[in-house]
């Protein structure tokens, strides 16, 4: 995918596994992946920008999330900071109120997992209608 080349995608999800799974997929696509494992690391790449971040990906239910750092409050809060920032939601725990909530919290989109390779990109691909140009 031509889009993903030379972008830098935060993802945001407790499973190592899952983590290794879209930074094999991102990767072979030429984006620049960065991997967070908890929100508030995730929220620290944001917020000390150590580099242009240009799509975060994140898991909606982790564990060991309470209070501010909610899944649906990282989702919000990460639109707030930064409300041009695309955010794909991937999730297990999905359905259509919630699909809803993350929507209207800032999402660009919504995917339940599991969800295959082509409807990853594609969703990618959708966030960024126009072609920009590579950093």
């Amino acid at each position: 995918m031509k889009k993903l080349r030379h972008k830098s995608v935060l993802v945001i999800d407790d499973d190592a596994g899952m983590l290794r799974a879209l930074n094999k997929v991102l990767a072979c696509e030429g984006a620049v992946v960065t991997r967070a494992q908890w929100a508030r690391d995730a929220l620290v790449i944001l917020h000390e920008r150590e580099r242009k971040i240009d799509l975060v990906i994140t898991d909606l239910q982790m564990p060991f999330m309470t209070g501010v750092l909610t899944g649906m409050s990282i989702v919000q809060t990460v639109h707030e900071i930064l409300p041009t920032l695309p955010i794909i939601v991937l999730t297990a725990f999905g359905g259509a109120e919630i699909k809803s909530k993350c929507l209207r919290l800032g999402a660009a989109a919504f995917l339940e997992k599991p969800v295959e390779t082509s409807q990853l990109l594609a969703s990618i691909e959708a966030v960024w209608p126009v072609e920009t140009e590579a950093r």
